[in-house]
């Protein structure tokens, strides 16, 4: 027997660590949704900014774990068809693991199979971070008050007898499209045929879709045998109160599909307050990002950065933190380098930018977060406390007239580089063209004139029926030069507003089409004219 520190350690322990080479892994799994990889627990995303290695269900949580905004250093894969060799690898080499699901704890799928065998080899490396549960998800987004009495019945796989049936006062049934046919015929024994049902496809997505219907109209489409259905009974599901509780089936935008025109890289506050009143959004490039034609400017400011030559640097964007940090690495720098330099950031996401180099701001204008703004702001240079008088503003090949002409008022000697030019994108795909061109996005959103320029030059105009939000009177003006009819101008010129004013215009929409008698139907929804074959020439 051998001590370590002032513990004893016995043989067979001893082995144990041997095999491990010394390292310790863990697994954490952390369960997300259902319908919505935003339903995740604080506890869930800290794990995530802890982890080696991420393990999602498929290939769309990839993407959307990018949007997440959570911090992390960890690489993101999907699940292998043999998950517990997938995950017992990576524990025993010593990796941090965090296995994101949708999977309900205890239910089928992840926490019924693979869990199991983990917890038999590994029980003392793993933890469960549980997620929102189907049941609560049913009765939450459906907008249904339960009685004082809730049975749940996972009719997934099987469907009870009747005299098993749940007799309380709200009953909530998870199946699948597969089993539906079975399961609305017993309910229709246990309810009766015209007993009301509430019918859930799409829990949780902005695609989700609540019907109150009958046992007797519970008719399974045979589309995806896989699709899960909630049914919930009860009076809940008729009572008046469900219209003020039905919160998430009528949001203003809900199943919208809005393409948004992208000029520049922080779009994740527009594509969530979109996401708040029930919008999926699909960001098409317009610009694209190169270097400058000539390196030697840059290189003259670096080597100025170095060697003292200037108090403050402004950063304008993004992409120019981005080029910066760029050439400090090609001379075997990093961001240190900019230590003894004062900072100045337009824009959240300029400040992000730095912070993802480990560098904080100085200076970020709090009333208008613009290149004006922050003229506005900036403090006058000062010859007694001052040492130096230069300022250094990275930008793209476009003026920054404005900021330049405050800080010469100010008494600085500012000095431009181009660190990157701004280029016209590549063409989207055609499957997106042609989405755009034939009306299959309910709305665009254009946040600038180069966005409405830019996206006509590379996609064609969107069709007529597409509802077209303007960010502010400018870029209303450069849609109707362009022959588009701008049917919403935000308020401000702000991600905020220009949502805002969208959902305004979509509540109106949907009350005209009321009051016409008109059925509740997105723009994308039309009836479309189907193309007339031409006609053969005849011989």
């Amino acid at each position: 027997m051998s001590e370590l520190g002032d513990q004893a350690v016995t043989d067979s322990d001893e082995a144990l660590l041997a095999e491990t080479d010394g390292a310790v892994g863990s697994l954490t799994v952390v369960g997300a949704g259902p319908g919505d990889v935003e339903l995740m627990a604080l506890a869930g995303f800290r794990a995530i900014a802890r982890a080696d290695l991420v393990v999602v269900d498929s290939r769309e949580h990839l993407a959307i774990l990018e949007h997440l905004g959570i911090t992390h250093h960890a690489t993101v894969v999907v699940a292998s068809g043999d998950q517990h060799q997938q995950l017992a690898e990576a524990l025993d080499e010593g990796r941090h693991v965090v296995r994101v699901t949708a999977d309900d704890h205890l239910l089928d799928g992840f926490h019924s199979k693979a869990l199991p065998q983990i917890l038999k080899t590994h029980r003392n490396r793993t933890h469960v971070v549980p997620g929102i549960s189907r049941w609560d998800c049913a009765l939450n987004f459906g907008g249904v008050a339960p009685t004082a009495s809730v049975a749940l019945l996972d009719a997934s796989a099987s469907v009870p007898p009747e005299d098993e049936w749940p007799t309380a006062g709200t009953v909530v049934i998870w199946t699948t499209e597969g089993m539906l046919a079975r399961v609305a015929a017993r309910g229709a024994q246990v309810h009766g045929h015209d007993a009301q049902v509430l019918e859930i496809t799409g829990l949780g997505t902005t695609a989700q879709i609540s019907r109150l219907t009958t046992w007797a109209e519970v008719v399974s489409a045979s589309v995806n045998p896989g699709a899960e259905h909630f049914l919930v009974t009860g009076p809940g599901i008729a009572d008046a109160a469900r219209a003020r509780l039905d919160w998430f089936g009528t949001k203003p935008l809900f199943d919208w599909s809005v393409v948004i025109p992208r000029t520049k890289d922080d779009f994740d506050d527009l594509i969530e307050q979109l996401y708040r009143y029930g919008a999926s959004s699909e960001v098409v490039a317009t610009l694209s990002i190169e270097p400058p034609r000539t390196e030697q400017a840059m290189e003259k400011a670096i080597r100025g950065l170095v060697d003292g030559r200037y108090l403050w640097i402004v950063f304008t964007s993004p992409h120019a933190v981005e080029a910066i940090i760029e050439r400090l690495a090609e001379s075997g720098l990093d961001s240190r380098a900019l230590s003894g330099v004062l900072i100045a950031a337009v824009g959240r996401g300029s400040v992000e930018a730095l912070a993802r180099h480990g560098l904080v701001a100085d200076l970020v204008p709090v009333g208008e977060n613009t290149a004006g703004g922050l003229a506005v702001e900036f403090p006058a240079h000062d010859t007694l406390i001052d040492p130096l008088d230069r300022v250094l503003v990275p930008s793209a090949d476009v003026s920054v007239t404005l900021l330049l002409e405050g800080l010469g008022r100010l008494g600085w000697e500012a000095e431009e580089v181009t660190a990157y030019r701004t280029v016209r994108a590549s063409p989207p795909p055609a499957d997106v063209r042609e989405r755009i061109k034939d009306g299959m996005f309910d709305a665009v959103v254009f946040t600038s004139s180069t966005a409405v320029r830019n996206m006509i030059g590379i996609a064609g105009k969107p069709h007529a029926s597409t509802v077209v939000a303007a960010i502010g009177p400018a870029t209303a003006a450069a849609c109707e030069m362009h022959g588009l009819h701008v049917d919403v101008v935000a308020d401000a010129p702000t991600f905020e507003s220009v949502a805002e004013g969208l959902a305004w215009f979509a509540d109106r929409r949907r009350a005209e089409r009321a009051e016409q008698g008109l059925p509740d139907t997105k723009p994308s929804e039309r009836k479309r004219r189907k193309r007339r074959k031409a006609a053969a020439d005849p011989a």
